[in-house]
């Protein structure tokens, strides 16, 4: 026991001789193991800096870089709103080049949580997440386009903000949710005559 005891208090004495006391005033330059970040390598805004040819620490963004949050002008185009009320109608030409990049922006951004099909069983319901919508309920197939597009640029309960989408690909994915529910709740008659031979 006496052998640990002064072993002890040589290891203390060391330590403190090495370390010193926290908050302890002194000029000269002290030893640290861990600083706690009290002295950063790392520039001020807007100083120079020998490190880059142009002299500015500050660097442009990279090219393409979006705000995650955007202030735009008022218009159907830009909110999915008309006087303050969710407007109805997709404000861009619906084609086929739409369409698929509505699909490709979907599986991308909304697949994970609402399903390949919106069904609302994407893999996060397999990790126990729940009250994901379904797109085929006939509460949710009535919402005005405006609604869908205000929902994926606000978010609504769980389901975050996206404003980072671009405006026209936010518009893409309404289009293609749409295209998805006629798919699920289509009858034989929304079949253009034309193409019902391909489904017998």
């Amino acid at each position: 026991m006496r052998y640990f005891l002064f072993t002890f208090l040589i290891v203390l004495v060391t330590a403190v001789a090495i370390l010193g006391f926290r908050g302890e005033k002194t000029t000269r330059t002290p030893i640290e193991i861990f600083n706690d970040m009290d002295r950063q390598m790392k520039f001020k805004t807007q100083s120079e800096t020998t490190f880059f040819a142009d002299g500015r620490m500050d660097r442009p963004p990279v090219p393409g870089t979006i705000p995650s949050v955007v202030k735009v002008e008022d218009s159907y185009l830009t909110t999915g709103l008309i006087d303050g009320t969710y407007g109805d109608g997709i404000p861009l030409p619906v084609d086929a080049k739409l369409l698929a990049r509505g699909k490709d922006r979907f599986n991308i951004n909304c697949a994970p949580c609402h399903g390949a099909v919106g069904a609302g069983n994407g893999i996060v319901s397999e990790y126990g997440f729940a009250g994901i919508a379904n797109y085929h309920q006939d509460r949710i197939r009535q919402f005005p386009d405006g609604q869908f597009f205000y929902t994926i640029t606000h978010g609504k309960g769980l389901m975050y903000s996206l404003p980072q989408i671009a405006v026209e690909d936010r518009w893409a994915i309404v289009a293609y949710v749409r295209a998805l529910q006629k798919s699920q709740n289509a009858k034989i008659d929304d079949v253009p005559a034309t193409e019902r031979e391909q489904l017998k």
